[in-house]
């Protein structure tokens, strides 16, 4: 005789904050019996009967953040409880005032636990549920949770509980049947308690054995990347622009900068050209006032810069700051004045998760770089080559956080952290070359923007196969064959990482 199912609807627990979705979610478990049953009579010609309804689920109307999920749920011996959902993701910005007092009750003994997104109160409560039992819990979550600062706040804490990824879906976009549904790239994480079963990465069209799974859902040990002033690899330093502080005062459209030139011939000395990320992006051409200490008494004389000036100032003493306030005194001058006069790499600070390859910027001295990018100084050519190339921006992409979904380099973060090794003059000069071809392919394409060249869907190919070129060379530095994909770039990444950090620990003791 073939068994009925026994799977019943009261083997179903939930919690929703709303009364009516409760009401819609208990609707949702009769419908998916239904069709269970259909789906199980077909296969196996015999069926529990539908009707009449049974009891439909225990779903409880609460806060999941503040209720004791065992309560709602009780373990009882050896039950297996998976724990499944789409908490709410929400950055800081978006919680409401209720939210952030229950991110306050759930990570209260969390340094900084405002940076985190609302979602992981779900992982942190679930992880002490299901620790310790036959339990196992799957979220479908942002990426955010394992990248940037969210991971050193979250991650070692739930490693506390003796809990491991068991298994990750990798970024795809998601979307229901919503009106105007646009969709969002998304990941999914199960976790369970430490265990020698097997852990699996899954992609969209792979699925890959783990050895274990980090935060950063890359084959590798637990390594948390944190923030660091000096770069941990032999690279040259790199600075965050400038901050100007200014109410815009001191920065000037193409228009406005002729304008005033026209009118006050002797202002030319006094501007300077001033780009940030978009600039850089769209091929927008900005200027800024620059004006040292001992040249305000003449620059105060030209009425253009005189107006803008005393705004300057008012707008200072008007903060509710009181360094702000003290900056008053120099109306002429941006917030942070450490310019530094040579050419530059130039990297902007949120960039597209899309793009295969970081755009960068290869300035020529004079430019005064905005607080939205980052810079290095008299750079050599083959820095530009590491880079712009899949090495660098895989290690970026795992690393560094988001803002929406575009990604926020930082130079301590994301560069400082970067695993590169020693190379050799030879080698050096291999990529200055290849950095020559992407400039050189740039240029052939003078009628379209930086963000149009590097739009994955459109870059020219010659572009393209620059990049390819520059990657292979880049590729070479870490091991003599190249790279499957991404996971296998980071996967070596996070093992040279491991390496370095040890080697520095070593030579400091």
């Amino acid at each position: 005789m073939i068994a009925l199912s026994g799977i019943q609807l009261s083997q179903f627990y939930g919690i929703e904050l709303d009364d009516f979705a409760g009401e819609i979610a208990k609707l949702a478990l009769w419908l998916a019996e239904h069709q269970m049953n259909v789906e199980f009579y077909n296969e196996f010609g015999r069926t529990n009967p539908t009707l009449p309804l049974s009891e439909a689920g225990h779903i409880v109307q609460g806060n999941a953040t503040r209720l004791n999920w065992e309560e709602v749920c009780p373990k009882n011996g050896g039950d297996e409880i998976h724990i499944l959902g789409n908490p709410p993701y929400l950055g800081y910005s978006r919680q409401t005032v209720e939210q952030k007092l229950d991110m306050e009750a759930v990570f209260s003994f969390v340094d900084n636990f405002k940076k985190l997104d609302y979602i992981t109160c779900w992982f942190y409560k679930g992880a002490k549920y299901i620790r310790g039992c036959k339990s196992k819990l799957a979220f479908v979550t942002t990426n955010s949770v394992c990248q940037g600062i969210q991971v050193a706040l979250l991650w070692p804490t739930l490693y506390k509980e003796q809990i491991e990824i068991g298994f990750s879906h990798l970024s795809f976009k998601w979307k229901n049947n919503a009106k105007s549904n646009a969709g969002v790239y998304v990941i999914i994480i199960g976790l369970r308690n430490v265990s020698t079963a097997p852990k699996f990465i899954f992609t969209a069209n792979r699925k890959l054995f783990a050895d274990n799974i980090n935060a950063y859902l890359a084959n590798s040990k637990n390594i948390i990347v944190t923030n660091r002033n000096k770069a941990l690899s032999d690279l040259p330093l790199m600075l965050s622009g400038l901050k100007a502080g200014d109410d815009g005062n001191l920065i000037l459209s193409e228009n406005e900068k002729d304008d005033i030139i026209d009118k006050f011939p002797n202002s030319i000395k006094y501007i300077k050209k001033y780009i940030g990320a978009k600039d850089f992006m769209n091929s927008v051409n900005r200027f800024c006032i620059w004006v040292r200490e001992n040249e305000y008494a003449d620059a105060d004389r030209i009425a253009a810069f005189n107006k803008r000036f005393e705004n300057l100032r008012k707008f200072r003493l008007a903060s509710k700051k009181v360094a702000t306030q003290r900056k008053a005194v120099k109306p002429y001058a941006f917030d942070e004045t450490n310019l530094v006069e040579s050419n530059l790499i130039m990297i902007p600070q949120t960039g597209s998760e899309r793009r295969d390859h970081l755009p960068l910027g290869f300035l020529n001295s004079g430019y005064v770089i905005s607080n939205g990018a980052r810079a290095i100084y008299n750079a050599e050519p083959w820095i530009f080559g590491m880079l712009s190339s899949k090495m660098h921006i895989t290690w970026v992409k795992a690393v560094a956080g988001r803002l929406k979904m575009d990604m926020q380099y930082s130079n301590t973060l994301c560069y400082n952290t970067f695993p590169f090794p020693p190379i050799s003059t030879q080698r050096k000069n291999e990529i200055t070359q290849a950095v020559f071809r992407i400039l050189e392919e740039r240029e052939k394409h003078p009628d379209r923007t930086i963000a149009q060249l590097y739009d994955p869907d459109k870059m020219p190919n010659g572009l393209r196969e620059a990049h390819h070129q520059n990657d292979i060379i880049i590729e070479k530095c870490y091991r003599s064959t190249p790279f499957s994909n991404d996971e296998e770039r980071l996967e070596y990444l996070f093992k040279l990482y491991e390496k370095k950090i040890e080697e520095e620990k070593n030579k400091n003791t």
